[in-house]
């Protein structure tokens, strides 16, 4: 009767590993059961000093705010923060946290630098013929190029906006989504609204 072989790679908990420090051996794999993320080792190096192989999950987050607020516009035509506050998914997070200087906003919390894909939504009012816009931040810098404008019509009418953009963040550094009234100092009377970022690979 044949017998298969059966390979089971060196495992523990990144903690477990960060405190044992241990040398593996050349091409030996070390896995972390907490993080998924692997080293493979040289024969020289201790765990500390190793570098990740592959980073086996992405840095992501994301909030919402799915009840009414009023967001009071300082200046036409002037992006500035929503002044309100989302819900973190804390179900759905790895590296990323909610933003400190701006609630509506996301933090890098990974302690290294990396690009995300950043999107972010809302639904609002500002009374009839009306332009709001939407633009993402990145340490209260408005980000031109992720701006997103539409116009309320009549009849009170909901504009739904979304925008997205490619956003590298230091640790500690922090994206929010913004808010405009191109038309006048009329308050945004805000719906609804997300923010998400997820890392994104070379």
């Amino acid at each position: 009767m044949s017998s298969t072989a059966r390979l089971r790679l060196r495992r523990d908990t990144a903690a477990n590993w960060t405190a044992a420090n241990p040398v593996l051996l050349n091409g030996e794999l070390g896995i972390e059961t907490d993080t998924r993320r692997f080293k493979v080792g040289n024969g020289t190096l201790a765990w500390s000093s190793l570098s990740y192989y592959i980073e086996g999950v992405l840095a992501r987050g994301q909030a919402s705010k799915m009840t009414s607020g009023t967001i009071a516009i300082g200046a036409a035509g002037t992006y500035q923060s929503t002044g309100l506050t989302a819900t973190f998914d804390s179900a759905s997070d790895y590296q990323v946290v909610l933003g400190t200087t701006d609630t509506f906003g996301l933090k890098n919390d990974s302690g290294a630098t990396k690009l995300f894909m950043v999107q972010a939504s809302m639904d609002a009012s500002a009374g009839n013929n009306h332009t709001i816009g939407i633009s993402l931040a990145k340490n209260g810098s408005v980000i031109p190029q992720s701006e997103c404008r539409a116009f309320t019509g009549s009849n009170t009418q909901i504009t739904k906006l979304f925008c997205f953009w490619m956003i590298e963040l230091a640790d500690d550094d922090e994206v929010a989504m913004f808010v405009a009234n191109h038309t006048d100092t009329t308050s945004i009377s805000f719906q609804r609204g997300r923010i998400s970022a997820i890392e994104v690979k070379a």
